[in-house]
Formats: C-alpha cells, sequence, structure tokens
C-alpha cells in the first residue's frame, strides 16, 4: 500500500473505522429531521462516491457527491499569503483580504496568522455558495428515481436532493499537504536557520525558481509533512 501511494497519487485512500464512525455521529447533530444515524449506523459505514465514509441502506444515505459543493486550493492560499492577498501568477487581481506586505511578516507566526486569514475568507465563500447551489439543487435537479429507492423520500415526500436526513458536510480543501509542505519549509529556513528571506521567496516564485536552482533544491529538501514529523 504504501508503496503504491509513493508513486504521488495518494491511491489506495487509508480509511480510520473509529474516524470514521465519529464523522457519521457528528454529522448526525445536523439532520434537519432529527433523524441522523444512530450509533449502529454510524459503525457500520461504508466508504461512498471518492471514498468518503457514508451510511449505506435503504435511508439516509448520501444522495448526490457534494450536497451543494466547493473546492479550496491552500496552496494557492499561501501563494497569496506571500502577496498581500493579491493573485500574481493566475488571475492578476486582488483575490483575498489584505493580510500584509512581506516586510510587516516579521515571524513565522505572522505568516501563519496572515494564512489562516486568507483560509478563513476562502472557506466561508466556500460555504456560502454550497448553501447556495443546495437551495438550487433541491428545485432544478431533481432525483425521481434515487428518491424513489429511498425510505425516507417516500415515507416524507421529499426529493432526494432536498432530503438531509444524514447531512453531508463535504468539500474539497484541495492541495493542503502542499500548503503545508510550503509553511514547513518557510518556518525551518527563513524563520529558524534565516537562510532566506520571505522577499528573496517570493522573488524566486515569480521567477518559477528560474536563478535560483539551489534555493530550489532547499526547499524541495525541507521537512515533509508525515513520517511523525
Amino acid at each position: 500500500v504504501f508503496e503504491c501511494i509513493r508513486d504521488g497519487l495518494g491511491y489506495p485512500s487509508i480509511k480510520h473505522d473509529e474516524i470514521g464512525t465519529q464523522q457519521m455521529k457528528e454529522y448526525a447533530k445536523f439532520s434537519l429531521t432529527g433523524n441522523g444515524a444512530t450509533d449502529e449506523e454510524a459503525h457500520n459505514w461504508v466508504n461512498v462516491l471518492c471514498t468518503s465514509p457514508g451510511i449505506h441502506g435503504r435511508r439516509k444515505t448520501q444522495k448526490t457527491r457534494s450536497e451543494g459543493g466547493g473546492s479550496i486550493f491552500p496552496a494557492k492560499l499561501l501563494e497569496i499569503t506571500l502577496n498581500n492577498g493579491y493573485d500574481w501568477s493566475y488571475a492578476d487581481m486582488q483575490l483575498g483580504p489584505q493580510t500584509g506586505e512581506l516586510s510587516s511578516l516579521k515571524s513565522f507566526e505572522d505568516v501563519w496568522e496572515a494564512f489562516r486569514t486568507q483560509y478563513r475568507y476562502a472557506i466561508n465563500l466556500c460555504i456560502s455558495t454550497k448553501d447556495v447551489s443546495r437551495y438550487f439543487e433541491q428545485r432544478f435537479l431533481q432525483m425521481p428515481f434515487v428518491s424513489s429507492i429511498d425510505d425516507g423520500c417516500m415515507e416524507l415526500g421529499m426529493d432526494a436532493n432536498a432530503l438531509s436526513e444524514q447531512p453531508n458536510g463535504w468539500h474539497n480543501p484541495i492541495t493542503t499537504i502542499v500548503a503545508a509542505n510550503s509553511l514547513v519549509a518557510i518556518k525551518k529556513l527563513v524563520f529558524d536557520e534565516k537562510k532566506y528571506t520571505l522577499a528573496q521567496l517570493s522573488q524566486a516564485l515569480k521567477a518559477n525558481w528560474d536563478g535560483f536552482e539551489e534555493m530550489r533544491i532547499d526547499f524541495k529538501r525541507a521537512p515533509k509533512w508525515g513520517n511523525d514529523d
């Protein structure tokens, strides 16, 4: 399994039974009908869709992939954190809040708090969009066949996209580990060892490391998230 994952795609996905059970019980607290997963149902969770824990059977199953949906990219958030919220590499616009010029980020804690602010802003947009999407899914993306084989939908007379007996809090934070590894590298090379400055890092990134080969290798060889680190 680990040899396969080392190829870089993260497959197969490793699941933890107790975490999956607790996730189902946590989601159940937010059931709109007060009929979320029982302890037994939570314990017997299965992988659904993109191998996410879910309930199985004729009731309370996940009807649609994401109940609204949305994704955020923490690596992008870190990139704009180092540019005061401005997206220089793609959109050429102020993408997030102004969290400080590089000269104001005096410590790793400053970088971390600026990143948290960008993340908070992005996740708020993501979940707000998810709420709007879910509202329209219920009205314009009805699923009569799926509804007909779900006992809850038949009992309550509700479409599968509208019924939320066992809620699904799914959203996608993609590139989380990229952001984590990058933060670890910044902490080590910029703030702990003081080998580089944030200004030098910004210059190297904007040059796509062209002319900064030694620096690129240093950042690549920096500690990575995982391995008990």
